[in-house]
């Protein structure tokens, strides 16, 4: 039986040119993340006909896991300080997927 978890979606859009700056931060920030204890799951993905477009996909063990990681030094220095600035714009959601039924 499968556990309820909280799934992450994000789209980064980035300013036109710094697509393959947001690739190398996300790499790093995706190994460090895959650490992280209430980690589930940590990839990206980058559009081949919009090159400035990326989507996100994140899974963590509770609904506390996405707050937990954006507290992370890693996401402080690469999402906050490295990524973020590079974004024209970014839309995060995040849903609970519900366990399976007992």
């Amino acid at each position: 039986m499968a556990n309820a978890y909280l799934q992450v979606i994000a789209h980064f859009f980035a300013k036109p040119g710094h697509g393959d700056a947001i690739v190398k931060h996300l790499a790093e920030l995706a190994e460090a993340t895959r650490a992280e204890p209430k980690n589930l799951y940590y990839e990206f993905f980058r559009s081949p006909l919009e090159p400035d477009h990326f989507v996100i996909l994140e899974q963590y063990s509770d609904a506390n896991g996405l707050a937990e990681h954006r507290e992370t030094e890693h996401f402080q220095h690469l999402g906050f300080g490295a990524i973020i600035p590079l974004l024209e714009r970014r839309e995060v959601s995040s849903h609970m997927v519900p366990g399976d039924a007992a």
